[in-house]
């Protein structure tokens, strides 16, 4: 499995697809993390099941939060989940890669 992060629009994206090609490839997967928190999953048994599952996936996640706290608990309570399920990501992704300005840099 492998995980690419990054803030909004930093090229995670495109440099996944490009290093992967013919992959599985689960993009924003921030975003999933919300559905399933809306659906009443805990967070970090979510990313054990998902991590499960896709085995070789490889996931695209954009950074939230960035260290600023958000107004609405609901927000602040998104930004927890994603954070959580991507630790459970990242600790048994055998790569994880955060993109910034479209440039990857490897953190494991």
């Amino acid at each position: 499995m492998k995980l690419y992060i990054g803030g909004v629009y930093q090229g995670q994206a495109e440099l996944a697809l490009q290093e992967n090609p013919g992959g599985e490839i689960f993009f924003d997967f921030h975003e999933t993390v919300r559905t399933a928190v809306q659906e009443h999953q805990d967070p970090r048994e979510f990313a054990r099941q998902f991590c499960d599952a896709h085995p070789h996936g490889v996931i695209v996640a954009n950074e939230v939060g960035s260290g600023v706290v958000p107004m609405t608990a609901a927000d602040r309570a998104f930004r927890e989940a994603v954070g959580r399920a991507l630790c459970i990501i990242a600790q048994r992704a055998d790569a994880v890669t955060r993109c910034v300005c479209g440039i990857g840099v490897r953190i494991k």
